[in-house]
């Protein structure tokens, strides 16, 4: 009888702390240059999701911020050739705390959205 008022108690104690949880902050860019004035201006040491058009990481183009360039790309999965993986890699040499992000979504996807965590 104890062993199970215990389990109980954990996992209830388990849920309160997942729906005190923050949701991550969320940056959303429609074109390269309101991408970069949000993503440039988040905070480096926390999670987020960026939410931007596919199309920004076609040609392997750059966000250029005060720590340094970061470049967005994606690749088309190994494993899975209907799936693209989405980069937006930051600067190898920046000092300080700084964001890096990846996702996977189809190939047909005209939006995506990417994890970023503090390196």
């Amino acid at each position: 009888m104890n062993l199970s008022v215990w389990s109980i108690a954990a996992a209830v104690g388990v849920l309160a702390g997942a729906a005190a949880a923050q949701p991550a902050p969320i940056i959303e860019g429609g074109s390269h240059a309101e991408l970069q004035k949000k993503f440039c201006a988040a905070n480096p040491n926390i999670e987020h999701v960026l939410i931007a058009p596919a199309t920004l990481f076609v040609d392997a183009q750059q966000i250029i911020c005060d720590n340094g360039p970061y470049k967005l790309y994606r690749i088309v999965n190994a494993q899975d050739t209907d799936d693209f993986d989405y980069f937006f890699d930051p600067p190898f040499y920046a000092h300080g705390n700084r964001l890096g992000c990846d996702g996977k979504a189809g190939r047909t996807m005209r939006t995506v959205a990417l994890n970023c965590r503090p390196l």
